[in-house]
């Protein structure tokens, strides 16, 4: 958690941060608790929980009371480093197709539980899930309509988009109002891989400038995975992507 602030360093206040909480570790909370005014510097959004946490599940089952023990640890940290907006997914398990409306149902109710539960932080609901590992609950048709029913905020992982074979282009255009977030890495268009952005089959040199045009207000956040590409790397992708934002 101490790289938070050797990227500040590097770039200063004006770069933000995206924190995922993972309680599941021994030492996160403790690690959290230590470097809390790294992140008192500057933008911040956080990720709920991923590992431990199904939206999908009914209250009081035991998966629904495993989730909100994540839930509960994250509202403490966030009233304390009072985030502007939280990435929510509706569901991170694999879909099976007779489950698949119960599921919906059930994760939209959580929502609103979540949104009472965080009342000043704005919720931004994700793209998620992929073919590959059998946990898409929505194609691409069906979560374009979903969310302009619903007018959700919203976060369009491009990574996610790619390896379900979505056409990213039409995506945003069509959503572009409610585009608050993009999560960015790239695939080679099959498996949700988090790789750099010059490492896959996403044109990011389209990609990019249309962003800009279209949601120019929207946050961009690169999402890596892979320990190798911190430090050295992740900096010349931010550097890339601050020039050809400012074009």
């Amino acid at each position: 958690m101490e790289c938070a602030g050797y990227y500040r360093d590097c770039f200063g206040p004006e770069i933000g941060f995206e924190l995922l909480p993972m309680f599941d570790l021994p030492d996160f909370e403790a690690n959290l608790r230590q470097n809390l005014s790294l992140f008192e510097k500057g933008p911040l959004i956080f990720h709920e929980p991923v590992w431990g946490v199904e939206h999908s599940a009914r209250k009081g089952s035991p998966a629904y009371e495993a989730s909100m023990y994540h839930v509960r640890l994250t509202q403490k940290y966030a009233e304390i480093l009072q985030p502007t907006d939280m990435v929510y997914h509706l569901n991170n398990c694999r879909v099976l197709p007779s489950q698949k409306d119960r599921m919906l149902s059930v994760t939209l109710e959580n929502l609103e539980e979540m949104r009472d539960l965080f009342p000043d932080v704005r919720l931004l609901v994700e793209n998620t899930g992929t073919k590959a590992e059998g946990n898409l609950l929505l194609d691409q048709a069906e979560f374009t309509d979903l969310c302009r029913e619903k007018g959700f905020g919203l976060v369009i992982d491009v990574g996610h988009a790619h390896a379900n074979g979505w056409d990213l282009f039409p995506l945003i255009r069509e959503l572009k109002s409610q585009i608050r977030v993009f999560h960015l890495h790239n695939n080679f268009g099959h498996l949700d891989e988090h790789n750099r952005i010059g490492l896959g089959t996403i044109d990011f040199d389209a990609l990019i400038p249309f962003i800009r045009d279209t949601v120019p207000d929207a946050k961009l956040v690169i999402e890596y995975l892979k320990p190798v590409y911190h430090g050295q790397p992740l900096k010349d992708d931010i550097r890339s992507l601050m020039r050809a934002i400012s074009l």
